[in-house]
């Protein structure tokens, strides 16, 4: 099981998209000194958030804005 969610976003709006995909799970970025990428630890109950679902609900083209990186 991956331990942690790399998304990366494309433009203004993949950053919007980001900035409440946090607000809605509650999870807060790594600094990783990237700026062009937000890695984000799971842990524990971080498993089960619906990390696709709760992008789908934010908007439903934010594969247009944003990218998943690779699992770590």
């Amino acid at each position: 099981m991956a331990t942690t969610l790399t998304l990366i976003p494309q433009d203004d709006e993949g950053e919007k998209i980001l900035d409440e995909f946090e607000v809605r799970t509650g999870l807060e970025p790594e600094d990783t000194g990237d700026e062009d990428e937000r890695i984000y630890p799971l842990e524990g109950e971080d498993h089960r958030i619906e990390i696709v679902e709760t992008l789908d609900d934010i908007d439903t083209e934010w594969t247009q804005h944003v990218s998943l990186g690779s699992p770590a």
